[in-house]
């Protein structure tokens, strides 16, 4: 099975979320908990990351962070293979410490930002560790280093984080973020898995225009890097933005999809249209424009030109 592409380029922003192998515990052994704080304080100095958040949980850790270059792979080759090296050493232990390959969301936007640093600071609240009211305790999390004073570490970004949320860079800044905590505590068993979709899953969080914006800039930029096969999704939507942008110019709406016959005209314009300036596929334009099997696509584009 081909791998999903990682995407990067200078300023952006990943919720990052990596587990331990077979899901076991990796960070309750005595100091491999901090060994891997180590290791993420030093990556992020090393790459100059921008750290927002962070939590290390018994089995997986989740990160916040900006990239102001573009090197999220080799920062995160560096974290996990560093940490993994120390671990087997500390534990005699051999083989893969880290289940699989990490997981990269891209977010753009500051307010899906706000809510993924409230998301990752209460995962002690949501695994029933912890209270909002001693959060505070569970030192590996960036949350303890902000509010326990002299924990800031070299990336740490209290004052930024706090702005997120329109606060003060001061003691009571985090005293009223830590009440803010306390009102977004995810008690309802439906709104953290409301809240799971939003921030764990799919490549981008954000909003669909956002989504589509992103899209058109990264396959445009030169600067834009990757690893493994093109990203399906990516990809799909600039299909969807040419799809959206031709049915405007012929005045068609959703609901006319569906009304249409399978090889109404219209309907084969944009095919065709899709097929002369994109790569989507025939099952990809069957399913959006309800034209049937795919064969019927490419036989109704022929038959129009």
């Amino acid at each position: 099975m081909p791998r999903k592409q990682r995407i990067e380029f200078a300023g952006a922003t990943y919720h990052i979320i990596s587990r331990g192998n077979y899901r076991k515990d990796l960070f309750t052994t005595d100091g491999c908990g901090v060994a891997f704080e180590k290791a993420l304080f030093e990556t992020v100095e090393r790459c100059g990351w921008e750290l927002y958040a962070y939590v290390i949980m018994s089995n997986h850790y989740h990160l916040a962070v900006r990239t102001p270059e573009p090197n999220l792979i080799a920062g995160m080759k560096w974290l996990q293979s560093t940490f993994a090296t120390r671990f087997n050493q500390y534990t005699g232990k051999r083989g893969q410490v880290f289940q699989g390959r990490y997981k990269s969301i891209l977010l753009t936007e500051d307010q899906p930002l706000g809510g993924l640093v409230d998301y990752i600071h209460l995962n002690p609240v949501r695994a029933r560790m912890r209270q909002v009211d001693d959060l505070g305790q569970h030192q590996l999390s960036s949350f303890a280093r902000y509010i326990n004073k002299g924990g800031i570490a070299i990336g740490l970004m209290k004052a930024a984080m706090l702005s997120l949320h329109g606060l003060p860079h001061t003691a009571r800044g985090m005293t009223r973020y830590q009440q803010h905590l306390a009102l977004a505590d995810e008690a309802n068993p439906r709104k953290r898995d409301e809240l799971s979709k939003r921030y764990c899953r799919g490549w981008f969080i954000g909003t669909a225009e956002a989504k589509t914006a992103v899209a058109e800039e990264l396959s445009e930029s030169p600067d834009t890097a990757g690893e493994g096969v093109e990203l399906k999704q990516l990809t799909e939507t600039r299909w969807e933005k040419l799809v959206k942008q031709e049915m405007r110019r012929l005045k068609k709406s959703e609901a006319d999809l569906t009304k249409s016959i399978k090889g109404a005209l219209w309907k084969v314009e944009i095919a065709a249209t899709l097929k002369t300036k994109t790569t989507a596929s025939n099952p990809w334009i069957a399913r959006r424009l309800h034209m049937g099997h795919p064969n019927y696509v490419s036989n109704l584009v022929n038959a129009a030109k």
